[in-house]
């Protein structure tokens, strides 16, 4: 961060809040370079903009100096763009450059992905350059085009482990599965959403630790792949299977180039990904997003929000088990009521009386201990076929 003594900001103004939360924006010219005509606009919320405007939005970032920012080291992937990384108090910030029509889009594009429930980093704002017009030679003569530069600020996660780490680590078979299971999930998740990546990588993303509540399990710490870079991603209202399996397929090529800079810097030796690991990705990736389209239907027809309160199914064909208990179930309510019970009263009155009480015995035996990677909704499943079982052996 720049010292005490930097040139103030000549003006800030209000303006009204912008998509995503930011609700000040500062417009100056910086006094720095008098001769200059650039002037700036910085898009933050409020909280942020004294810290934020002392920065030298003035000149390009790959520019910067020591003493006008505290740089931090941070290893990124591969970028098209300048990305660099401040400390601000105890907050860290990523600083990409870029065009001030991309910042602006990449910005929205994360606010929106957030509010959507997917993973991703925290949108700052924007700051945007305008150094006015300029001369350009074309085919048809000199034009007049306007010059703008755009940054779009996120805050770095905390917890955060960068991939080339992972790999440099004693990477088993387990790990390396469990890390593909969970980029596998990012995709899922963004799928299901309508949103189609465009450029994913491992470069693009970030792996975490975070804190996930698992319904009647409680809080488990689990790996965590963030979407990082926002500026390729399209927003559909459903996405064709052509589409989602290009985006794979995408990212699976990308990772040669992935494995060529690791190897370069040093980190790696062994090969990044295997055709095993491709054929694995790609058959966990339709087995998800199956067991994801299975949840919603499940949802639909019941009116039970499986995220809240049964947990994630964790195979194909488990909704579709629970399913058929709920339909017996409202059967048996149907009978002794003497009138037809609705699939939604059916659900609820199960969920009550049949699935939470199993939930109890749980507890009771300590058996969520004993298998750490399930969640409530398979455990259940997996103690009523026993229970089947063992009504049939003893007939």
């Amino acid at each position: 961060m720049p010292n005490d003594q930097s040139t103030p900001i000549s003006e800030v103004a209000s303006a009204e809040p912008i998509p995503g939360g930011s609700s000040k924006v500062g417009h100056f010219q910086p006094p720095v370079f008098p001769a200059s005509r650039s002037s700036i606009v910085i898009s933050v919320e409020k909280g942020d903009l004294p810290f934020l405007q002392r920065m030298p939005w003035y000149k390009p970032l790959a520019e910067w100096k020591n003493h006008e920012a505290r740089f931090i080291p941070v290893k990124s992937g591969l970028s098209r763009h300048t990305v660099r990384f401040v400390r601000i108090r105890r907050r860290a910030f990523a600083i990409k450059e870029t065009s001030a029509e991309t910042a602006e889009k990449e910005f929205s594009s994360y606010t929106r992905l957030r509010r959507a429930g997917i993973p991703t980093l925290l949108p700052i704002g924007t700051v945007v350059r305008d150094d006015g017009v300029a001369a350009v030679e074309t085919e048809v003569g000199a034009q007049l085009e306007r010059r703008s530069t755009g940054y779009v600020i996120t805050q770095l996660l905390e917890y955060s482990i960068p991939h080339y780490y992972l790999f440099r680590r004693a990477f088993r078979k387990t790990n390396r599965l469990r890390m593909w299971d969970t980029i596998v999930r990012l995709f899922v998740q963004l799928h299901c959403k309508g949103v189609y990546w465009g450029d994913a990588s491992l470069s693009n993303m970030m792996m975490v630790f975070a804190k996930e509540h698992l319904p009647e399990v409680g809080i488990r710490t689990v790996l965590q792949a963030v979407l990082a870079d926002a500026e390729t991603v399209e927003f559909q209202p459903q996405l064709s299977t052509p589409m989602r399996l290009a985006d794979v397929e995408n990212f699976l090529e990308s990772m040669a180039w992935t494995e060529a800079d690791l190897k370069a810097s040093g980190t790696l030796r062994d090969p990044l990904m295997t055709e095993e690991d491709k054929l694995y990705i790609l058959a966990r990736y339709r087995d998800l997003f199956e067991i994801e389209r299975e949840e919603q239907t499940f949802g639909v027809i019941t009116s039970i929000d499986v995220d809240k309160l049964l947990g994630p199914f964790q195979a194909r064909g488990q909704s579709k088990a629970l399913l058929q208990h709920i339909y017996e179930h409202k059967w048996y309510l149907s009978e002794r009521d003497g009138k037809e019970i609705t699939i939604e009263e059916a659900a609820r009155d199960w969920y009550l009386d049949v699935f939470k009480p199993v939930l109890m015995l749980f507890g009771e035996f300590s058996i969520l201990d004993d298998f750490p990677e399930r969640t409530a909704a398979s455990l259940y499943l997996d103690i009523m076929l026993h229970k089947y079982y063992l009504s049939e052996k003893v007939g």
